[in-house]
């Protein structure tokens, strides 16, 4: 009897069980070594990682802080500081005040000049070394660069304030230290940066080692140090190397854990999978068995001492089954499948055309169409008796639309040879042909575009052109032949601007699409501006070609530049307007202040009743007169941009007060009363324009009196506190007068505009008085509007906006420290006019002090010179010929006159009434300004006061 074969199981573990010992022996010890090896290199990674971060973080910091100061220092209100010396201290505080470029806590920023003189600060409390201020003076105000240094004096930016690409300042910023900058930024490990002798700049663990220490003073034992230099520091990162072996120690104990697990699993897996085969192949056996005959045939056995009994009884059924199918080459099943796999239809048929076989495709192609299989397979055949292929028409149920298969025929001949049927193979091209006909269309509409489109071929050597359509030869004059296989350069000239042809290869060598426009030329030679948009293409994620876009933008090149002409002319007008007005105010208020003196010296004399009478009308009409100037000056400043809105504490009751005191006289006059009403929530004092918001007020209040004959005018005024503490001032005049039309409201704020030419003819006045308070309104951030019923009155109201003040920034009249007043002493004052009327009216006014007349800025400098008596106070004129009073008062400031006339008080007498006018008298040293026409009473005060200011030789001039 045979010995009974060893389990499969048995086996298994068997045969298994070394090779598993050997093996998780092996990868043990594999797993601990590269365990080691990796922390050991993962511990050098993060080392160099943490000084290659630093690096990052210092360049950086340094880098972008210097972009955002040539940013700042780029900006129009920085450069326009360095040019507008007047006004850069309304905005400069502020902005500077807004800066915040870094982290750090104390950051201290400054503007200097190109002398090197420090314009506005933020935090500047900086000790900057002699050689550090000397370099970055030299490096950025000597040669337009920017600067930075990072020491042990701390970090120091500074960056040019180009004007016409030449530094006219600097911007610098400074931080005290290279620990405030860094030690917001997370580290890896601890970080050190030291200077060339070893001083610690930098130290995220200053428990460790302390800031502005000596880094020789460190003991490194038991430390791994990873060091790097960038310009003249060292970067260094500090980790300690217990950390590395405490890691390796509790990586190899999970290691060992899961290697341990790991055998167990296995071991668990063999004995499972050992019993899952005995049951599979005994019941694998006992299936083939059954199928088979029972015959008692003896197959071969091998080793049977080793072999599974499950494998033998395997062996013994296969060899029956093998028997037995050894006549067939390929099962039904198998045949199946290769047929199901095929990517096409099939449809085999036998001699009377009757279908043998068909595949999955086909069937489903068939469910597709109208009709029944055996039809389908009829029309294919006729199509195909003649021909072995052709592409036959479908129709798609499903899709409703036509589908395109290429079939081909196929004899099926058996082994002798002979055939007995037909093979027919249909290939479905509707997607191809649908992808031919779509690259089709947009062959075409590329080709049809009205834009110029070219594709070149950048994969290859100079990257030829492949593609241009009808638009690019209608452009340039070259045809496709004469182009394609060519580079783009063949358009370019002299003139093109090789910056941009530069920057166009850099966009390619990059693959960046670009949009510019450069100067090309066609075929004949002629040039045109072409406005080029090159756009990357990708093939499976790589770019391989550009697509081109070019539009010819010469007309709009010439439109531009008729544009700039156009706006320079522009700008050459509003200045000679400004040149215009400044003469015409001049010249129009000069004959009237001669009037107007002769008027007030007419006044003083003894007059009849009935010669006042004519004197009194005379000054209305001068009143009259002047205020049309003033609104027509007014108007043009405006619309010139020459009108300044003046920010100033004032006290704002003081003013309704003083309006209503001097309308309350005109409504007397004509029966009418007037109520004023304020709300104004205890804000008294603001800060503003008065004298425009005067305007405003007096030009409404005008109107109401005069277009008023009976009733009463009511001026309401409230304030309002917005969220942001600004104020917002609402007033209102309401009157019971003529009113004005439904159909007239809409222009009754339009420029020489009033309701109809009766309203002028009966009441005056030029139309302007409402245009010019709207736009006075909306320059101070407000509005005005109207309320009327014809017959009823009307009802103006308009907003301004306001800022609170301190009572305690109002200007006192006629303030000056330190000054003593003498009152009744009789004054020599010396007049220096050119035009004789102004001479004897202001001589006539001031027939109580001594005179003496000059009529050029020359006379008077020479007058004060040769004459032995000390003049008290100069009536200056500003307008003179051979020397104006704006260089004869800087000549007197400047001693030309002698020592005694130094802080000699002048007044400027002039008849400008434009933006900056007052201005330039102060800037020019004179210490007060009177504009004609003037008030005797006005000229005889300030003499007066002026003279009786006892100065100080050292006191300036400008007040």
């Amino acid at each position: 009897m045979m010995q009974q074969p060893p389990r499969l199981r048995s086996l298994l573990l068997s045969s298994m069980l070394p090779r598993l010992v050997l093996l998780v022996a092996v990868l043990s010890i594999i797993l601990f070594a590269l365990s080691f090896h990796f922390i050991v290199k993962q511990t050098d990674q993060l080392q160099q990682q943490s000084v290659d971060g630093l690096e990052q973080d210092i360049n950086y910091i340094v880098s972008d802080t210097t972009r955002q100061l040539a940013d700042l220092a780029a900006n129009d209100i920085i450069i326009n500081s360095l040019v507008d010396f007047e006004q850069r201290d309304n905005y400069l505080p502020m902005f500077f005040r807004s800066l915040n470029l870094t982290q750090a806590k104390s950051v201290e920023f400054a503007l200097f000049d190109f002398a090197g003189n420090r314009v506005i600060d933020k935090n500047w409390n900086a000790v900057v070394p002699e050689s550090l201020s000397s370099a970055w003076r030299q490096q950025t105000l000597g040669s337009s660069n920017a600067y930075s240094s990072v020491s042990k004096y701390g970090v120091l930016i500074s960056v040019p304030v180009l004007l016409r690409g030449v530094a006219e300042g600097a911007l610098v910023m400074y931080v005290d230290s290279l620990q405030s900058l860094l030690a917001p930024y997370p580290r890896l490990t601890n970080q050190l940066v030291t200077d060339s002798s070893g001083h610690v700049l930098f130290s995220s663990e200053p428990s460790l080692i302390a800031p502005n220490s000596s880094f020789s003073d460190f003991d490194d034992s038991g430390y791994a140090i990873k060091k790097a230099d960038w310009q003249n520091l060292t970067l260094y990162s500090v980790k300690p190397t217990i950390t590395a072996y405490r890691e390796a120690a509790w990586t190899g104990i999970v290691l060992l854990a899961m290697i341990v697990g790991f055998v167990f699993i296995i071991l668990h897996m063999v004995s499972m999978t050992g019993t899952l085969a005995e049951r599979t192949l005994s019941t694998l056996y006992n299936d083939i068995k059954n199928r088979l005959n029972s015959d008692d045939k003896t197959s071969l056995r091998l080793d049977s001492d080793v072999e599974a009994q499950e494998l033998a009884d395997i062996r013994e059924a296969f060899d029956k089954l093998i028997w037995d199918l050894t006549e067939v080459s390929l099962s039904n099943e198998q045949f199946s499948n290769v047929l199901e796999s095929m990517g096409d239809m099939l449809v085999v048929v036998d001699q009377d055309k009757q279908i043998l076989l068909s595949n999955k495709r086909f069937d489903d192609f068939c469910h597709d169409q109208y009709g029944e299989k055996n039809g389908i397979l009829k029309f294919i055949m006729q199509k195909l008796a003649s021909s072995q292929s052709n592409e036959l028409t479908h129709f798609s149920v499903s899709t409703g639309q036509e589908r395109y298969v290429h079939w081909t025929k196929t004899s099926l001949a058996d082994a002798n040879g002979n055939i007995r049927g037909d093979i027919y193979v249909g290939s479905d091209e509707t997607e191809q042909r649908s992808l031919e006909s779509h690259v089709k269309v947009l062959t075409h509409a590329m080709d049809e575009a009205t834009v110029s489109i070219i594709i070149s071929d950048i994969k290859r050597v100079g990257q030829p052109i492949i593609y241009v359509n009808s638009a690019f030869e209608e452009l340039t004059g070259y045809n496709r032949e004469e182009i394609i296989g060519h580079n783009c350069r063949s358009m370019q000239g002299d003139e093109t601007s090789k910056q941009t042809v530069d920057q166009i290869r850099k966009a390619i060598a990059v693959r960046e699409p670009i949009e510019t426009t450069l100067l090309n030329y066609k075929k004949d030679g002629s040039a045109f501006y072409n406005r080029l948009n090159l756009t990357p293409v990708k093939i499976n994620g790589e770019v391989t070609h550009y697509i081109g876009f070019q539009q010819d933008v010469t007309q709009q090149r010439q439109t531009e530049q008729y544009l700039q002409d156009a706006r320079e002319k522009a700008e050459e007008s509003a200045r000679l307007k400004s040149s215009f007005l400044a003469s015409m105010s001049h010249e129009i208020r000069t004959p009237i202040h001669g009037i107007s003196g002769v008027l007030q010296l007419m006044a003083s004399s003894e007059l009849t009743e009935e010669q006042k009478h004519y004197l009194s009308l005379a000054k209305f009409s001068i009143q009259g007169l002047l205020h049309i100037v003033n609104d027509i000056l007014d108007f043009s400043k405006i619309e010139a941009g020459q009108l300044q809105i003046e920010e100033h504490p004032f006290d704002i009751l003081e003013s309704l007060e003083n309006l209503q005191s001097q309308y309350a006289i005109m409504c007397q006059e004509k029966g009418l009363a007037l109520h004023f009403h304020f709300d104004l929530q205890g804000f008294h004092v603001v800060q503003g324009d008065d004298v425009r918001f005067r305007q405003i007020l007096s030009n409404l209040l005008g109107n109401a009196v005069k277009f008023t004959d009976s009733g009463c005018i009511e001026v309401t005024t409230s304030i309002q506190q917005n969220a942001d503490n600004s104020l917002k001032l609402l007033c209102s005049v309401k009157d019971t007068g003529i009113g004005i039309a439904q159909d007239k409201q809409s222009t009754i704020f339009d420029v020489f505009t009033q309701e109809d030419l009766s309203t002028t003819r009966k009441f005056g006045g030029t139309g302007l008085g409402l245009s010019i308070s709207k736009q006075l309104c909306e320059l101070m951030g407000g509005d005005i509007k109207l309320e009327s019923v014809k017959g009823h009155g009307s009802t103006f109201s308009f907003t301004i906006m306001l800022e609170q003040a301190d009572e305690a920034l109002l200007k006192p009249v006629h303030h000056s420290s330190g000054v003593k007043r003498e009152k009744g002493k009789k004054r020599k004052v010396l007049i220096v006019e050119d035009n004789d009327i102004n001479q004897v009216i202001v001589k006539q006014h001031l027939n109580n002090h001594t005179t003496l007349s000059a009529k050029s800025g020359l006379e008077a400098l020479e007058a004060l010179n040769k004459m032995k008596v000390t003049f008290d106070v100069v009536l200056m004129d500003c307008q003179m010929p051979e020397m104006d009073g704006f260089e004869a008062t800087k000549r007197i400031r400047n001693g030309e006159a002698g020592e005694r006339y130094l802080n000699v008080p002048i007044i400027a007498l002039t008849a400008n009434a434009m933006k900056g006018d007052k201005e330039r008298c102060v800037n020019a040293g004179m210490d007060d300004y009177l504009s004609k026409p003037f008030d005797a009473i006005d000229l005889i005060d300030k003499v007066e006061h002026w003279a009786s200011i006892e100065r100080n030789s050292e006191e300036s001039a400008v007040h």
